[in-house]
This record gives C-alpha cells, structure tokens and sequence, in this order.
C-alpha cells in the first residue's frame, strides 16, 4: 500500500509481482542455510501462525484505508529454551477509506528472532507456552513499490499441549518510506495488529516420561512379576544377580535366591529380618486366592513354605502384620488390614500351626511399599519373628 498518491482516486488494486516471487526464493535458500549450518542434534523446529486485524496509527494511511486483515507464517529453528531464530511471511490487506477506490496490500519477508524471557522458570515440556517478543526486517511490498520494514511483536502463549500453544500477540509494523521517490509522501507506514499466535513444535517428555522409558527399557517385562498375571520371571532382561527372576531394583534380597512373591528373598520367616509375601488379596478384601486349580488343598504356595518352615522350629514365634492400600478411609483400612492378618493366620492354622504362636496386627494404609506406584503390590502381609516376650510392632520403623 502506498503512504499516499498525488492521483490517489484511481480505479482498480495494483498487483504486486516479481519482488514476492524472489522473496520466497530468498527465503527458501535463507532457511537451507540455517539448517545446514546447525547439528542435527540441536535442530528443534518450530512454526507460528499469526492471525490478526491491523490498523492503521498514522496519516495519511488513516484516511486511505479501514483496518485490514493481517497474517503470518514464521518457520523457526531453537537455539535453545530462551532464543529462537525465525523467518517471516506476512500480509496486510485492507480497503479503501472513503473517498478512495484502491484497496492497499502489503506483503512482507523478513527475518528475525524470538526470545521467552521466562523460559528458565517453566517446565521443559511447556517449550512454546509463556511470554514471549519477537523481532523482524526485511523487505516489504506495497502493490508495486519496494520498501524495507520491520515489525517487534509481545504476547504470551497459553500451552495447551506438548506441541501447541496459543495466545494473544501486540504487533507494531513500520514500513519505511523512502524520501527520494517522486509524488510519494514520505512519511513512514506505521500499523498496530492485535491477534493470536499459534506456536507448534516438537513434543517434549517430562522428566517423569523419560525416567519410566528408561525403567521400561531395563526391565521392559514388568517390574516385580506378581502384579502381572501373564508375566514370565524367567524372561526378565533386566540385572537380576542372584538370577531369581526378581530384578535387582525390586529384589529385596539381591544377592539370595527367593520367589517373586517375597520381593526376591528366601521363606525365613523365623529368621532376623522380616519377610513380606505379597499375597495377592482382591480390592476391598481380605478373602485369600482360590485353590490352585492342580492342588484343591493349596491356596498360595508361598504360605505353605511359609507355615513348613515355622513348623520346623518350635520356638519361632511370628507376628503376621497386614496391609491395605491406600484407597478408603483411614479406620476401614485400618479393619481391613487387620483382617487380612487373620485370614492368613488361620491359613497357616489349618496346615497345623497353634495360633498363639501368631499374633496379629494390621497398618492400614501406613508403610506403604510403593507409594502411588502399584495398589496391589500395598496389600500384603509381613511375617516379624518375635523374641520371648516380645508382641507386634506398633510403627513402621521395625
């Protein structure tokens, strides 16, 4: 558009040509340059889209035209969270004020930079969202002159995925006006635009995200074999010293061969430490497994070795501690603990244990194994051998 035509009322908008066309080329072989020169680790693509009105702030540029629609395109390439480098296609169109029969257009190619000033306080996979200002120049074509501009842009962006964001964006463009063309004002184009910005790049993992990749590439069958009921323990890829089938990052005794059922370590239960059997109770219950389908007499292998081996050593005394997890109020899971200790208990007394040689107690929802991580692996009991005179732990600290 131009500033102002001393036989401004012609008929008919001017059309812009061959400056575009080359613009677009310079663009292209501009853009190829700044890829090749770039790592391909340190490429991270970016792609903004602006839609906006524009408006005019000055004279005589008021008077010739109404607002006008304006619109971007800005390929970018990240230097890293805070800079990006960019370039630009725009165009401004607008109609003819009153008075006046030739619409304007303005079509811009330009480079430039996008910095986020906040990027540091945000979170590494909100990488488009946040404040942001940008600023660009470059050439500019109004209907048949050439003439430089440049444009800086504010405005913040609302993330609303990984790869996305949007918000809104304060333009201010000037289109600079030669003082040498003949019957041309030479006053400078100056226009405000205010509209949305629409930010794409690549999607970025939390930290979060990438410490489970990592955990799944280890161990990518399944953490501690019990929580999934089609798990092969003896697949497990992941470091597994004592070759148990446990992982080492779940085996709880590394180093001595045990069943996925007591987290990696032998049926001791009269031994020192406490042994824990993740017996594998129902949401809201405390009803032992059925009988194995082979063995009607035999519903969980584990306390069957577990009641031979207190059977082998008649002053062991134990205490059987239960667990619930963590859904539920606080005094229901508190009751279901404690029943899950008693239906363990008086499983051990039909295979012929006195039960007075088994206390029992339960912690609810405290202790737990894994908190937030796996319910089912929460409701469990732990054997605790018991001195003379000693009764059950109160706390988690035993």
């Amino acid at each position: 558009m131009r500033p102002t035509e001393t036989n401004a009322k012609k008929d008919g908008p001017r059309m812009w040509r061959g400056g575009l066309t080359a613009g677009a080329a310079g663009l292209v072989v501009c853009l190829t340059a700044l890829v090749a020169e770039r790592p391909a680790a340190a490429q991270e693509f970016t792609f903004h889209l602006e839609a906006a009105a524009g408006f005019f702030v000055d004279e005589p540029q008021m008077s010739r035209f109404t607002a006008g629609f304006y619109g971007a395109v800005r390929p970018g390439l990240a230097l890293g969270p805070f800079v990006a480098l960019q370039l630009s296609y725009a165009t401004m169109l607008t109609t003819a004020g009153e008075g006046y029969t030739e619409d304007g257009s303005a079509h811009f190619l330009t480079a430039g930079f996008r910095l986020r000033p906040l990027a540091g306080l945000m979170d590494e996979a909100d990488q488009l969202g946040g404040l942001f200002a940008d600023f660009n120049l470059g050439y500019v074509r109004t209907q048949d002159l050439d003439r430089f501009g440049f444009d800086v842009g504010l405005g913040y962006g609302f993330q609303v995925a990984s790869w996305f964001s949007l918000g809104p964006v304060l333009r201010y463009v000037q289109i600079v006006q030669p003082n040498d063309i003949s019957g041309e004002d030479s006053n400078d184009a100056q226009i405000i635009t205010l509209g949305i910005d629409f930010a794409f790049g690549p999607a970025h993992e939390t930290e979060e995200e990438e410490e489970e990749e990592e955990a799944e590439a280890v161990c990518p069958t399944c953490p501690v074999c019990p929580t999934c009921p089609d798990c092969d323990c003896a697949a497990l890829t992941c470091s597994d010293r004592d070759r148990d089938g446990v992982c080492d990052v779940d085996d709880r005794c590394p180093t001595r061969i045990g069943p996925p059922a007591t987290l990696g370590c032998p049926i001791e239960p009269c031994s020192g430490a406490p042994l824990l059997v993740l017996v594998q109770f129902d949401f809201d219950s405390a009803d032992l497994p059925p009988p194995l389908e082979n063995d009607p007499q035999t519903m969980d292998p584990v306390l069957d070795e577990v009641a031979a081996a207190i059977a082998q050593e008649p002053s062991c005394r134990v205490c059987i501690v239960g667990y619930a997890s963590e859904e539920g109020p606080v005094e229901h899971n508190e009751e279901l603990s404690r029943e899950r200790a008693s239906a363990v208990r008086g499983y051990l007394e039909a295979r012929g244990l006195a039960g007075t040689r088994m206390p029992t107690t339960g912690f609810g929802a405290r202790c737990q194994l894994v908190p937030e991580s796996s319910r089912l692996l929460n409701r469990r009991v732990e054997f605790f051998r018991l001195q003379e005179g000693e009764s059950c732990p109160t706390d988690c600290s035993n």
